[in-house]
């Protein structure tokens, strides 16, 4: 049966295709000037929201300590995932460094965890340039994600076994309609343990993007995902035609409108300093 993309898609694909082409009347406020474009930000961080933060991963760290208490390893991943949604300035990044050595010497068993969590920080919050990715694709054939220098690229850690991965299909196959003639790639980073199975997950999706294969014995065991030190599924990072991450973990419309962004922009319209509070 063949797969139809739904109306709310295909409604969001046609604005998106036709918004630049003309200004119609409707669309503009007459003297007040015309409609500020739909945009997702990835806005800095104000010096308060890092120290809050920092209290409450403290909080979380010391309840995992006691008996029957969390697990650290969530709390840390959920840390790191909450300060890729914002630009944070070299002081704060500073900061943040330092009191994680400084909980990581106070915590020694917890000391691999810590460094993953100060590697996330250093090297793949948003305004880093992003690690490269040397590989083979489904069909064995060597690649690396430098090669793509110059467009705007979604790297997609995805899996065929995953569920909410596939929810982002039709907004991926939106993507590569749109976007054929632009400078502009999708990349997945395929997890998994039968390398047939992804291609055909990726056939029967009509997905012809590149995808480099990172098997493993399970979710996370493969070379690529440990590097980038992936724990959740799907993992998504939105990269400038320079290499560097704009975007963390947009979905759906938001992953629709910051490749958008980005094509006609060349960056995310934040600006470069926290609002004061």
């Amino acid at each position: 049966m063949t797969s139809r993309l739904p109306l709310p898609l295909l409604a969001i694909g046609l604005c998106l295709v036709l918004a630049p082409a003309a200004v119609l009347h409707a669309q503009n406020a007459g003297d007040f000037g015309r409609r500020p474009a739909v945009s997702v930000k990835a806005p800095p961080f104000s010096d308060r929201e890092i120290t809050e933060l920092m209290s409450l991963l403290e909080q979380r760290l010391d309840a995992a300590s006691t008996q029957n208490g969390p697990a650290p390893g969530p709390i840390l991943d959920g840390f790191i995932r909450k300060l890729q949604t914002g630009r944070l300035s070299a002081a704060q990044e500073t900061r943040i460094a330092a009191r994680i050595e400084e909980w990581s010497s106070a915590r020694p068993a917890l000391a691999p965890l810590f460094a993953r969590t100060s590697r996330l920080l250093r090297g793949f919050t948003i305004g880093k340039v992003a690690p490269d990715i040397v590989g083979v694709d489904l069909d064995g054939t060597q690649f690396r994600l430098r090669d793509y220098r110059g467009k705007v690229v979604v790297l997609a850690f995805s899996g065929e076994w995953c569920g909410i991965c596939k929810s982002e299909y039709p907004y991926q196959r939106l993507l590569l309609d749109l976007y054929r003639n632009w400078p502009f790639a999708l990349i997945s980073v395929e997890s998994g343990r039968d390398l047939e199975a992804a291609r055909q997950s990726k056939t029967d999706a009509r997905l012809l993007h590149r995808s480099f294969w990172d098997g493993g014995a399970k979710p996370g065991d493969g070379p690529i995902a440990s590097a980038w030190a992936v724990t959740g599924w799907p993992t998504v990072y939105v990269i400038d035609g320079r290499g560097i991450i704009q975007f963390v973990d947009v979905r759906q419309e938001d992953l629709l409108k910051a490749v958008r962004q980005l094509l006609t922009t060349g960056s995310d319209p934040t600006p470069s300093s926290p609002p004061s509070r």
